[in-house]
């Protein structure tokens, strides 16, 4: 069930419906709002609810144990079952195949004949990157005794598979989710607007942009590199930037909204990533209930920056590297994400150099257009190492890359492969990222302050517009893959 098709429009307003109309009732709207979740779950994979189930009752059951173990071992242990049980789930459907193919080929190039790997074969379930990762910080902040425990299983259960954000985020965390259940159900006419105006410019995101630039320039560049010419390839990998922006952020804008229509609210997810200075600063602006995910569970506990420097960037590869490797089981992604880690501790050489020259020899002030200068350059370096980094990201293999990377530096200009709808596409995609941050803000205030007929107006006629440009192929959302 797909955010673009009319299948989840006319769920999410059958779920709207019950939902609101339980209001007064809220255990039972609780347990609608759960049973709708595995409805659109059971959609993608109904085989896979009893691993949703499991690791709900699994991480529920270790929170009720936390909140009555008092001896610090005890504690451990639980927490340690938690981990066991959310990372073992992962390996296992995600990692477990490639990690014994991986062994296989580095034993063959130590020149010795192996037997071929034995593999599990499981179909990758949808959202498991997402909901181990959420029921995981659950147990990790009732151990830290950061959130109350959560002994209500149908609050928990649907913290965990609360449909709008279930299948590829925003990862949402208890202490986000769960106060809001406590709270009676209200929906302003505000929200109301908000979450409609999310919905509609997440659909655009997705339909216009990220489907259009997929099916008419980055798939056909990406499955046959040798007929594209070089300045075709870069601009194929400029439209996957914007493929996959749109795509990703176009899915949270549609969860939220939806959220936000079922008197929740989600985290954002993006912060106009690509106006970014350098790679610490973009990682603060993508996917950033990931980003700040890991550098809670992970890079903090691991000491941050308040060690040595030397375990300091040790730390910081680590927390980037698996950034990297949550995307995907392939090498791919191994070398993406150790790509990613050596950019992020460059930088952060680069900015320790800085500041013990600063201390040294004060430097002079610059002028408002040096500065100004100085930032557009480093916007446009950072978003060259992103665009080009991804080839390793979009690639099918190794081997799909080495073709890219081969046909970049055939030094060919020629562009007449590219239609004026494409163009078009590339063009709007990226300019709009880098309007004035008001213009949605105030196209988002003022939407929601509109009479109602506005409204439905407006987006009945967004609505025909989308049908006319939507294709009748199905493009899967990204990040729905990991």
């Amino acid at each position: 069930m797909l955010f673009h098709r009319l299948d989840y429009l006319f769920f999410l307003g059958l779920a709207l419906v019950g939902a609101w109309g339980l209001r007064r009732l809220p255990l039972t709207r609780v347990a609608f709002l759960c049973l709708a979740s595995c409805a659109f779950y059971a959609a993608w994979s109904f085989n896979y609810l009893a691993l949703i189930a499991f690791s709900i009752l699994a991480d529920y059951l270790v929170g009720l144990g936390l909140g009555r173990a008092q001896r610090l071992w005890m504690r451990r242990a639980l927490l340690a079952v938690s981990l066991a049980t959310n990372l073992g789930l992962l390996f296992t459907f995600k990692y477990a195949d490639f990690v014994a193919t991986a062994w296989v080929d580095l034993q063959r190039l130590g020149g010795g004949e192996v037997k071929p790997a034995s593999l599990l074969g499981f179909l990758l379930p949808v959202g498991i990157s997402f909901y181990t990762f959420q029921t995981l910080s659950y147990s990790i902040d009732v151990y830290r005794r950061r959130i109350p425990v959560e002994r209500n299983l149908l609050h928990f259960a649907l913290f965990v598979t609360f449909f709008p954000q279930l299948v590829a985020g925003p990862i949402v965390r208890a202490s986000e989710f769960l106060p809001q259940l406590t709270q009676p159900p209200k929906l302003a006419r505000r929200d109301v607007g908000e979450g409609l105006m999310r919905i509609a410019v997440g659909l655009t995101k997705k339909i216009v942009f990220a489907d259009y630039l997929s099916l008419n320039l980055v798939d056909r560049a990406f499955d046959n590199p040798e007929a594209y010419t070089a300045t075709e390839m870069v601009l194929a990998l400029y439209g996957f930037t914007v493929q996959m922006y749109c795509d990703f952020s176009g899915y949270t804008d549609v969860a939220r909204g939806s959220a936000q229509l079922l008197g929740f609210k989600l985290p954002q997810n993006f912060d106009r990533p690509y106006q970014a200075t350098n790679p610490a600063d973009f990682w603060r602006r993508w996917h950033m209930t990931l980003s700040t995910w890991l550098r809670d569970y992970l890079y903090f506990p691991l000491g941050g920056s308040r060690v040595g420097p030397m375990r300091a960037y040790v730390n910081l590869w680590l927390t980037l590297f698996l950034i990297g490797v949550w995307h995907g089981a392939s090498w791919n992604f191994v070398l993406y994400g150790a790509l990613q880690a050596f950019a992020m501790v460059l930088h952060r050489v680069w900015h320790r150099w800085r500041v013990r020259r600063n201390e040294a020899r004060p430097a002079k002030a610059r002028s408002a257009l040096t500065r100004h200068t100085i930032h557009v350059l480093s916007v446009v370096a950072c978003m060259q190492f992103v665009v080009f980094s991804r080839i390793l990201f979009r690639a099918t293999s190794l081997e799909n890359a080495r073709q890219v990377f081969l046909q970049l530096g055939a030094g060919s200009y020629s562009v007449a492969q590219l239609a004026l709808p494409v163009w078009a596409a590339l063009i709007f995609g990226l300019g709009l990222h880098y309007t004035p941050r008001h213009w949605y803000g105030t196209l988002k205030t003022r939407f929601a302050a509109a009479p109602g007929w506005a409204q439905a107006v407006l987006l009945l006629g967004l609505g025909a517009l989308l049908a006319q440009v939507a294709t009748s192929e199905v493009v899967p959302y990204i990040y729905f893959q990991f």
